[in-house]
């Protein structure tokens, strides 16, 4: 992922959906929106992602939205469990 992406996180997964996640650090924005279907969570989507439509098609300029799944995310081993663990992580 580029600076300039977005993440949207389906939480727990796309197949039980209960939450829609958008994380923008670029345009410093994150949103939280619970949803019930796959359905609602495309129409969250349609509505919250910053497409742009300046006389073209609407895209998303500069960058990409990626769709993950809460329950895939890769486990990096990178954890924190107590607040030691913070000094150990972030080096």
């Amino acid at each position: 992922m580029y600076e300039t992406d977005i993440m949207v996180i389906l939480y727990p997964s796309a197949v039980s959906i209960e939450k829609v996640l958008i994380l923008d650090p670029f345009d410093q924005k994150v949103l939280s929106f619970d949803v019930s279907s796959l359905e609602e969570a495309k129409e969250v989507l349609r509505n919250n992602l910053p497409f742009c439509s300046q006389g073209h098609s609407p895209i998303i300029h500069m960058g990409d939205a990626y769709v993950l799944s809460w329950s895939e995310l890769p486990d990096d081993g990178v954890r924190i469990k107590t607040p030691e663990d913070v000094d150990k992580v972030l080096k």
